[in-house]
């Protein structure tokens, strides 16, 4: 009797060595699985910040007439957003208006071009390589959000030309003047455009008229807000080309948008205040002059809220489209 139980026992043993074998093999697994695979997104996630911006910096760079050395871009920009400074990484030569780039994995430390895995060689995978893309695009603003809710007359409109005042349409502060294709005078300056919000924003497309809004040259609490916010920096504004109607129920055509550096302004009278409306020589605005100091620029943007399709008026938006 003592034979058979420890005969019985033994066999016990080695069916417990059994369960205890494949137990381990799908620990092993589960390990591989939550271990590597974690490491294989957190790999995919650098590799894919690495590629956006590389797409980015690419596409900034040939938006503004120059693609340069776009391999060096991209490898340093993907090499920063990899938390070991390392990856490999492939540009496809660019078109005219976007570019595609690839990125892969690399150790740092022993050049190999995938990602070193911790428990799945057990299973026999030693290895794996990982891959992001990005595409970038660039082209001209065709809508978006007008951050001051005005337009501007066509021949204010001076790409790359001097400081100058942009007064309101009308007011005697701009001497130019042009005609519309319907035959309108157009007078130089800006006009301002609905904003029903009183947010001091406006919803702005090539392919849309713009409403017009106040008829006179005093500005808005919210505008004043506004303009605090933008000194001395460049705002995407639009530039009308022809117009129906007057008043408030103007309606204006939009040509497309315009970069404008905005330097200085004065509304005083109006319950506004002065910004540099003295500072620059040839380009002041005091006294009843109302109006804005500034410059139009070439400019290259990364605004997502606005799309791409407009004319080229100076302004390039680029973005990620892939």
């Amino acid at each position: 009797m003592r034979r058979v139980i420890a005969d019985r026992l033994r066999q016990e043993d080695g069916a417990v060595a059994i369960i205890v074998a494949v137990a381990m093999v799908v620990l092993l697994g589960a390990a591989a699985f939550t271990v590597d695979v974690g490491a294989m997104y957190a790999e995919r996630a650098q590799l894919q910040n690495g590629a956006d911006a590389a797409a980015l910096a690419v596409a900034q760079n040939c938006a503004a007439g120059a693609c340069g050395d776009v391999n060096t871009t991209a490898q340093n920009l993907a090499n920063l957003n990899a938390n070991d400074g390392a990856s490999n990484v492939s540009v496809d030569p660019p078109s005219s208006n976007s570019v595609h780039v690839t990125i892969t994995s690399r150790d740092a430390r022993t050049g190999a071009g995938a990602l070193a895995l911790s428990f799945a060689p057990v299973l026999g995978i030693n290895s794996k390589t990982v891959s992001a893309d990005a595409t970038a695009g660039w082209g001209n603003p065709a809508s978006g959000p007008d951050a001051l809710a005005l337009v501007f007359a066509p021949c204010v409109f001076q790409l790359d030309g001097a400081i100058q005042v942009v007064g309101f349409a009308g007011s005697g502060v701009n001497s130019c003047a042009s005609t519309s294709p319907s035959g309108m005078a157009l007078p130089g300056g800006f006009n301002w455009l609905a904003d029903p919000t009183n947010t001091c924003t406006a919803q702005v497309s090539t392919s849309t008229g713009a409403t017009g809004g106040s008829t006179g040259a005093s500005i808005t609490s919210a505008c004043l807000s506004e303009l605090s916010t933008l000194a001395d920096q460049v705002v995407l504004l639009p530039v009308y080309s022809d117009v129906s109607g007057t008043g408030s129920s103007a309606v204006y055509t939009i040509t497309g948008w315009a970069a404008f550096k905005l330097l200085g302004w004065n509304f005083v009278g109006s319950g506004g205040t002065a910004y540099n409306n003295n500072t620059y020589p040839g380009a002041t605005c005091a006294n009843s002059c109302k109006g804005l100091i500034g410059q139009f620029i070439s400019f290259v943007s990364l605004d997502n809220r606005f799309t791409i399709g407009g004319p080229n008026l100076g302004t390039t938006l680029v973005t990620l489209t892939k």
